[in-house]
């Protein structure tokens, strides 16, 4: 069933064989691509529809996690649109991480642990017997058993060593304690002071209470006072000062003590830190030195190497030492390890006891290897230990991977591991013995867990157990296992892409496959299918048949419909076998018979994995098929008892033939390997007779070459630039790698002369060109090749060529190659041979399983014996006789449970006899586990991340969905910490395990359960612009893709001359000499000289160099241009700088060949890469070189690497500027003691680079354009983005290298053209992100993200009309639907009411911020929200906000004599950016807004010239002061200017609000002045938790410790010392009213200021937090938590901080006062917010501070006291002033822009 949304459109598709199709698919649809093996299939599946939906949804990512991720190529198309993000579930296993299982690949192991945390029971280690969690409730119950007992209840207080005992026992009283036990009775404290106790401990008394029910409330106080005050421990006594009981909260052991923790479900999780075994980090396995690879030889004797280690020329020391020790313990030398003593033997692996170094004892075998581990930083030592390792059980967990507190829980008497290793099935049927609760949220996890087994025994798979290692399955299993996995993700509007997901499975298996596809479709998926299987063809709702051949004559569309047009099709070769019926044909068609006499293969108890004592005789001379269930023991029986047993001795029981066999043949599973060096002829061993045939060729001897040469592998007729592989490969880093043709063999893969030799007219590259059918005729005399070809041809494979590349082949045409390989080395006429093959129809269409099978009745026609494992229902009902294993999987199986014909078994109720009678096949799909058809909203229940409390939620898909709310109610929570992990993290689980390190892995949130989802994209807010190193090129990663274009298709330069290096191979260098040669002709008169460059530019006489040329035998050096004598040679000015060459050859004619090839190689092996040829008359100079060698200078240069033109980079930047091309202040002291660095203002352009940034060598890298143009990368960012695009279409590239700007360009245009659609084409890409305004940063992020094609996806948003301007974010908007048009989702978080207002549906998160947000306020439309009394959004929809809100605006002070009163700001003559003699006077000590469209100016104006200016007037004290870009008057009237930015405050957990707000050290005193801190010696400094003292030193303070998990990203875990706490037990147990210093830590800012209300400082400080609407803020939040706005504020709030008396009444002296400069503050701020920053703003105001705004928020806008509007329009056209002047007058200016959106709310 079609869903509704837009269609995938594929439009010209031309990959490889397909011919220009164009195709339409239906999310909500299975399709079936069908066709023969080889007519393009997989291309249009693979390489066209999942290529383009994965690469799009991949370049979501940064170009850094991009080229760790598999990118495949952009497909050769027309267009595709609306594509969706691809998974493809192939028939392959590429997991290589021993840390994924079945369990993890489905989450299985995710809800387990959920589960059993739930359900499981805790057993004391110690006794054996369960343990109950305690509380103070439950204790007290327990005690109420004991009825009218009287009970005392106490804890034990510990005397500190250095507290004095009357001081201890008055701090007693003084915390309310009166009685204490000594000498065996309860007496008053009081009394033990004055009686002289001097104990060490002392048990106090918390109650006497006596057990009666009344009683239960004061029990239950008394038992959980004393705990607290006994630091976890309690104790109840008798009258008598006698234990009864020990008191305790949670798990504790009765009989020892000990404490353990509650059941957690990371506890139950080896992939977590806090489960998994800290030996093995959850592996279950250990890499130790294993002693079967040291001693790997027992027969050999000490003196004979016995130990390989010892072995070797590094340690063979040791062996030295190891016969001096046993000639000293009297051990032979001379006889097998295997016959010493036990004794001895240990004692050379564990060596002396005694043994110290420099005893001269021996040190042991073992001792040995732990001192080389020591030197495992170093390579050779890690290889020399990776020979001697090996995996060996864990000893600390058994295997289990579980620590071992995991392992003391329990169900039903097994541990979570015990229940892992049960068998799918049998794990069925364990867990659902379970009852369910009833409700609905705790029973979530057992249903999720029966679903997903329930699914994986769908596709066959019950025989396996969870906790099997990914990597050990199968590809059919695997590819099995992911499609469940999928089925449980719960996504939505994703492209499915499945490989012959039947591959392996029963025909009676198939329905319940097809129920599992159809469940995908059903959730709204594009589920796609390359399949030949009738059932699945017959279950699709559309049927794609490529065709109408294989090879170049297919990959076109031969039918596109449904299963009834499909049968109805002539044009259909599925369609004709469909239709026909083949299968009671086939099973009655005449079979060989099986008469008496026939000759058996007898099998007798054998007993091999779930095989048991089995005995079963196969007829021999026949076609046997082996049939049954998945997992029966079909291939147990013919690999592991039937082949082991004939070809080797027998291990799992007897195996015995009536015949001889000439040879036993397996062809197994395994896969062909897809290598470009194997083609066909190759493979099938066909080649050797024409190569050989090649070699004995007259024009083959002439030219030296024998039959070896003519191979592309070895020899030496292939091409030395390629090694014969024709091409090359380009590493394109976040694309997808290159092939472009070898520019010397131009893809021939031989040399030339090796092509002249011919075979009938043929060369050898003319000869692996020919197809197949043409080559059995040509070859009719090679009766080797002839064979092999021909078979090849019967089974359908003639359309290939000889040398078609393997990796090239499809999967159907590789099983082929692979069958007729081994099945062409069965000789006719010789003793008969048994062939055993597994599944041959792999991958094979029915028309291709038809030739195939001729191909097999005809090799049992000649006597040879076929078994077959099978489940294709065509090759059953074709064999003479079937062996069918079963009934089940697993430990169900092993048997066999049916023998006979093919007709015999049709009548039988087995599984393949309704498979051969029909019944099976054709039925109705098992649609018992399928999910709900897409009910098109995103479900989210029991959602519990941060401060989410606990909300369940429906959101509509394919809609305009708004999150909003107060700032810190939970909206980003739910939006990306919750919907988009939890999205990009299914579909993340279908990349590799190795590109997953790579990305900032999201972990799993704290929900119950999500469904419905699509694949994420996040677009997050960035209120911060980069470093002075980001530029506008980085941010669109245009800068990126330019890179590597230049990288890999640049030119170098020359330094010198700049001038193209000349690099080349050796066969091309000779190539070119042979061609100046034969140009120049030298003669006698004008020889040519071969010169070797051994001195390039040096000073020196250089004596010692020439010497040793003449000692080499040269006569000749030429020196600076002429020659000399080495003989005698006097040397030269050793202060000048010198050229010298040595004369290699000198040519009065053209010399032969070889003499040339000879003399060039010495000639570039002596000037180390370089030669040269000049004449002597200097007209002929040309440089050689085979390396990156500067021919003018001899300078080396570098590989061009991407790195190397990036500023960021060491390899890449100016050296002096470090890639900032600009000097700062900072940097001088690196740079080089010269006056011209030093007097280099701040921030001055470097002279060193001009400001491009990049070092010589990297701005010497260019392209070349139209008219010989040509630009370095420095000089092209400088260019505008229609600039770049033409230079870029007109680039001038060899042939060769088209291949590679192919890839890029399109990259790069794409991403400009989004810069000119959101208007930003003004902008070079060389300008600093930190220079532009918010709206400009806002729009070219969303342009590169918008700008995609993708659909089916849910795009998360955060706060996009960030620096937009009204009027620009009305396109934004319109932008988002166009967005939404495509098919996508939309959940966006947002403040902003024209937003809000245009919402198709709307969540509140609310009611407050912090602990007190967290729930859903208000859902539905806009309209139904906004009459919800209790939403803070409706009712500021409705009633909006009453401007001003001082009930007036301060007027303007006068303007008469503006310049010389110092209540005007002004500016004159402005040059900067995009401001020409701009001239404003802004007022102070008032609210000034500066506003305006976006890029219009207003950043450049404040930012860029006010904040610096008046910084340099309050520097040089200046009222009137001129500089480069204009002139500022009366900017030294402020103490300090203040810009309040939204950058962190903080970037470690050690920074926090309290510390940064400058209250911490006041509070740390007041707590350290406690009577008992004082008595225990503690001061402030002990409550720091940033240094030594009272800090917890395991954590050092920060309450969480960083673990390093082996393939997974690291986690923080809390401090198992402190409990998160962040300090020492004793610190803790200070307590301040009440509250300890981690507690007050823990308060937020509101429950701190009451808290704190006694002291008028802290009160004050923190109630201005909670005015700034930060008081859900914890005083210990990590500052890295905080969100840009929330910095900002707190910034605020300490800046007004500063002005409270800390004295309450001294009077504060007066200052000047500050200018506080603030950009688009309401960032973050829900309206109400918005208002407590408003307030916030004009009591700084009030304060005689001047503050400017640069805001596009209108309710700001409208408290100003003065408006500045700058426009009209952004870029070069703006920079204009438009208005300025009060708020009132604005409303009626026609020239602003801002006044109609400013009427709206202020009407």
């Amino acid at each position: 069933m079609a869903s509704n949304h837009s269609p995938i459109q594929v439009l010209g598709a031309k990959q490889n064989n397909l011919k220009n199709i164009n195709l339409e698919l239906f999310p909500g649809q299975l399709i079936v691509f069908t066709g023969l093996s080889g007519a393009g299939k997989s291309t249009l599946l693979f390489d066209v529809l999942h290529a383009e939906g994965q690469r799009k949804y991949v370049e979501t990512f940064s170009p850094y996690i991009r080229q760790f991720l598999e990118t495949l190529q952009r497909p050769e198309v027309d267009s595709i649109k609306n594509i969706r993000p691809s998974i493809a579930v192939e028939q392959k296993n590429t997991v290589r991480n021993s840390r994924s299982t079945i369990g993890t690949m489905t989450e299985l192991c995710d809800y387990f642990k959920v589960w059993f945390s739930q359900v499981a029971t805790f057993f004391d280690p110690d006794s054996g017997k369960p343990l109950k969690y305690q509380t103070g409730e439950s204790l007290a119950a327990d005690l109420l058993r004991k009825k009218n007992s009287n009970v005392i209840i106490g804890f034990i207080a510990k005397k500190p060593k250095t507290l004095p005992s009357k001081e201890f026992l008055s701090f007693l009283i003084q915390a309310g304690h009166a009685r204490g036990l000594h000498r065996k009775k309860y007496c008053h404290i009081e009394d033990l002071i004055h009686s002289g106790w001097e104990k060490n401990e002392l048990f106090v008394v918390v109650d006497r209470v006596t057990t009666k029910k009344e009683n239960k409330d004061r029990l239950t106080e008394a038992i959980s006072v004393a705990i607290k005050h006994g630091h976890g421990l309690g104790e109840i006594r008798d009258e008598n000062g006698n234990t009864l009981n020990l008191l305790y909260e949670g798990l504790r052991s009765p009989s020892t003590g000990h404490k353990f923790s509650p059941a957690n479900p990371s506890a139950f999780s080896f992939n977590s830190s806090i489960g998994a075994c800290p030996k093995c980090k959850g592996f279950g396995k250990i890499i130790e030195i294993n002693p079967n690879l040291v001693i790997p030889d027992e027969s050999l004797s000490i003196k004979e190497g016995a130990i390989k280690a010892f072995s070797g020329k590094i340690y063979g020391h040791c062996q030295d030492e190891l016969v001096r020790v046993c000639k000293k313990e009297k051990i032979s030398l001379n006889i097998p390890w295997n016959k010493l003593s036990r004794n001895e033997r240990e004692f050379i692996w564990q060596g002396d006891p005694d043994y110290q170094e420099g005893s001269g004892k021996w040190y042991g075998i073992k001792s040995f290897f732990s001192w080389v581990e020591k030197k495992a930083y170093k390579m050779h030592v890690r290889v020399f230990l990776s020979k001697y390792r090996g995996y060996f059980e864990c000893p600390e967990c058994a295997g289990n991977r579980l620590k071992q507190e995991s392992m003391h829980w329990k169900w039903k008497s097994c541990t979570l591991p015990e229940l892992y290793r049960l068998s799918i099935d049998d794990l069925f049927e364990k867990v659902s013995s379970h009852e369910l609760s009833g409700d609905p949220k705790s029973d979530l996890a057992i249903e999720s867990i029966k679903s997903r087994l329930s699914y994986l025994q769908d596709v066959g798979l019950g025989y396996l157990s969870i906790d099997r290692s990914a990597k050990s399955l199968s590809g059919g299993e695997t590819q099995r296992v992911n499609l469940t996995a999928c089925l449980g993700s719960s996504l939505t509007d994703t492209l499915f892409a499945l490989d012959e997901p039947t591959i392996g499975l029963h025909g009676t298996d198939v329905d319940r496959l097809i129920s599992i596809l159809r469940a995908l479709a059903d959730a709204g998926n594009c589920v796609c299918v390359v399949e030949h299987d009738e059932q699945v063809i017959n279950a699709a709702d559309k049927v794609i048949e490529i065709g109408p051949s294989p090879g170049t004559n297919g990959g076109k569309i031969s039918f596109e419909g449904s299963v009834a047009q499909l049968l109805k099709s002539r044009n259909s070769i599925t369609g004709q076998w469909l239709s026909k019926q083949s299968l009671p044909e086939f099973l009655h068609f005449p079979k060989r018979k099986i008469p008496k006499n026939t000759p058996y293969l007898h099998v007798s108890n054998a007993s091999c994995h779930n095989i048991t004592n089995l005995n079963v005789k196969l007829p021999l001379s026949k076609l046997v098929c082996i049939a049954g269930v998945s997992g029966s023991g079909k291939s147990t029986l013919l690999h592991n008892i039937i082949y082991e047993g004939l070809t080797s001795s027998p291990t799992c029981g007897q195996v015995r033939s009536d015949i001889n066999f000439e040879e036993v043949v397996l062809i197994d599973q395994s896969s062909v390997a897809r290598s470009p060096r194997s083609n066909p002829v190759l493979y099938s061993d066909a080649w050797g007779p024409i190569r050989e045939a090649l070699g004995r060729t007259e024009s083959a001897k002439r030219l030296g070459f024998s039959a070896s040469d003519f191979s592309f592998n070895s020899g030496n007729g292939r091409c030395e630039a390629c090694s014969g592989l024709g091409y090359e490969i380009v590493e394109m880093q976040f694309l997808s790698d290159i092939q472009i043709p070898c520019n010397y063999c131009h893809g021939k893969r031989f040399k030339d002369e090796t092509l002249a030799v011919q075979l009938g007219e043929l060369n050898v590259l003319d000869i692996l060109n020919l197809t197949i059918e043409d080559a059995v005729p040509r070859f009719k005399d090679f009766p080797k090749t002839n064979r092999k070809l021909s078979s090849l041809k019967k089974v359908g494979l003639g359309y290939l060529t000889l040398g078609q590349p393997l990796n090239t082949l499809s999967g159907g045409e590789l099983q082929r190659l692979k069958l007729i390989k081994y099945m062409t080395t069965l000789k006719k006429g010789l003793s008969p041979s048994l062939l055993i093959i597994d599944e041959p129809t792999t991958g094979l269409h029915l028309e291709d399983v038809s030739q195939l099978m001729s191909c097999l009745q005809e090799i049992v026609a000649n006597g040879h014996s076929l078994f077959i494992i099978e489940h294709h229902s065509h090759v059953l009902a074709q064999a003479d006789w079937i062996l069918e294993m079963g009934p089940g999987s697993g430990k169900y199986g092993g048997q066999m449970i049916s023998k006979g014909s093919p007709v015999a078994i049709s009548k039988l109720k087995t599984p393949t006899g309704s498979i051969l009678s029909g019944k099976g096949l054709g039925r109705k799909a098992n649609t018992k586990n399928c999910i709900n058809r897409k009910s098109n909203v995103l479900k989210i229940e029991g959602a519990r991340e941060n401060n989410l409390q606990n909300i369940s939620l429906n959101i509509p898909t394919n809609q305009f969905v708004v999150i909003t709310g107060p700032s810190g109610s939970g909206k980003s929570s739910l939006a990306f910490d919750v919907i988009f992990a939890e999205g990009q993290r299914r579909f993340m689980e279908s990349m590799s395990s190795y590109a997953r390190q790579f990305v900032e892995q999201l972990g799993k949130p704290a929900v119950d359960k999500i469904s419905g989802i699509s694949p994420t994209v996040a677009i997050e807010q960035r209120v911060t612009r980069g470093t002075k190193k980001s530029t506008v090129g980085s941010i669109t990663e245009v800068a990126q893709f330019l890179r590597l274009l230049y990288a890999r298709v640049g030119t170098q330069l020359s330094v010198k001359d700049g001038k193209p290096l000349s690099i080349a191979s050796e066969s091309e260098i000779l190539l070119q000499i042979e061609k100046v040669l034969s140009k120049t002709k030298p003669s006698k008169t004008n020889p040519l000289f071969l010169l070797s460059p051994v001195i390039t530019s040096r000073k020196g006489h250089h004596k010692p160099v020439v010497n040793w040329a003449r000692e080499k035998g040269y006569e000749f050096v030429r020196c600076d241009g002429q020659f000399f004598q080495t003989e005698g040679f006097e040397g030269l000015d050793r202060y000048r700088l010198h050229d010298i060459e040595i004369l290699q050859e000198k040519w009065e004619d053209i010399p032969s060949k070889q003499i040339l090839k000879n003399c060039l190689k010495n000639s570039l092996k002596l000037g180390n890469g370089r030669s040269l040829l000049s004449s002597e008359d200097g007209k002929t100079s040309i440089w050689y070189s085979t390396t990156r060698v500067d021919s003018a200078n001899g300078e080396s240069y570098p590989e061009l690497e991407p790195s190397l033109l990036s500023w960021n980079s060491g390899r890449g930047w100016c050296k002096f500027c470090r890639g900032y091309g600009k000097i700062y202040q900072w940097m001088k002291d690196d740079l080089p003691a010269t006056g011209k660095w030093w007097k280099m203002e701040d921030g001055e352009t470097c002279i060193e680079c001009k400001g491009e940034r990049l070092n010589p060598i990297s701005r010497n890298i260019v392209l070349y354009g139209k008219g010989n143009q040509k630009f370095s990368l420095p000089h092209l960012l400088q260019l505008t983005p229609e600039e770049i695009i033409q230079f870029l279409q007109n680039i001038k590239l060899a042939q060769r290298l088209q291949s590679v700007a192919t890839a890029i360009v399109p990259e790069i245009v794409e991403r400009l053209q989004f810069m000119k659609k959101v208007g930003l084409d003004y902008l070079s890409l060389d300008r600093e992100t930190s220079s532009l305004s918010g709206g400009e940063a806002q729009r070219i992020r969303l342009a590169a993200q918008l700008g995609s094609n993708l659909s089916g996806v849910l795009y998360i948003l955060d706060e996009p009309s960030i620096g937009l301007h009204p009027k620009d974010n009305q396109k934004l908007l319109l932008s988002l639907r166009n967005l939404q048009a495509k098919g996508n989702s939309l959940l966006v978080v947002e403040h902003d009411p024209e937003t809000i207002l245009q919402a198709d549906y709307l969540i509140d998160i609310g009611p407050e911020a912090g602990r007190n947000g967290g729930q859903v306020v208000g859902i539905g439309k806009p309209q139904e929200l906004n009459k919800l009394s209790d939403s803070p959004t409706g009712n500021y929809m409705r009633h909006g906000m009453k401007h001003p809100l001082l009930g007036h605006w301060r007027s303007l002070p006068s303007k008469t004599k503006v310049n010389k009163s110092d209540n005007w700001l002004t500016l004159e003559k402005v040059n900067f950016r995009n401001l020409k003699n701009f001239k404003i006077k802004i007022p102070t000590a008032r609210l000034s807004v500066c506003c305006g469209v976006s890029g219009s100016g207003k950043s450049s104006l404040v930012r860029g010239f006010l904040f610096p200016a008046v910084k340099e007037a309050i520097s040089q004290k200046k009222p009137h002061l001129k500089l480069d870009n204009g002139t500022i008057i009366n900017g030294n009237i402020f103490n300090k200017v203040i810009e309040v930015t939204q950058n962190p405050i903080g970037k470690t957990s050690r920074s926090t609000p309290v510390t940064y707000l400058g209250v911490w050290d006041k509070i740390r005193t007041m707590i350290s002045s406690l009577p008992e801190a004082k008595a225990k010696g503690f001061s402030s400094s002990h409550f720091s938790f940033n240094i030594k003292g009272g800090r917890c030193e395991l954590c050092k303070g920060a309450g969480r410790i960083k673990v390093e998990m082996s393939f997974l990203p690291n986690s923080f875990v809390q401090c198992s010392e402190c409990k998160g706490k962040r300090y020492k037990e004793e610190i803790l147990g200070l307590y301040w009213n009440s509250k300890n210093i981690s507690e007050i830590l823990d308060l937020t800012f509101e429950e701190a200021a009451e808290f704190f209300k006694f002291d008028h400082f802290l009160f004050e400080t923190f109630s201005i937090m909670i005015e700034t609407g930060l008081g859900y803020i914890k005083l210990g939040q990590m500052s890295p938590t905080l969100s840009g706005g929330e910095a900002q504020r707190l910034k605020l709030a300490s800046e007004l901080a500063l002005g409270i008396d800390k004295q309450k009444h001294r009077k504060l002296l007066k200052s000047k006062p500050t200018l506080y400069i603030l950009e688009e503050p309401t960032i973050g701020l829900h309206t109400l917010d918005c208002k407590k920053l408003i307030l916030l703003l004009h009591r700084l105001v009030d304060e005689g501070n001047t503050v400017i705004v640069i805001e596009h928020d209108t309710d700001i806008i409208s408290e100003a006291d003065f408006i500045f509007e700058l426009g009209p329009v952004g870029g070069m056209q703006g920079g204009k002033l438009l208005y300025n002047g009060i708020t009132s007058k604005i409303l009626t200016d026609k020239k602003s822009l801002t006044a109609p959106f400013l009427k709206k709310v202020l009407d």
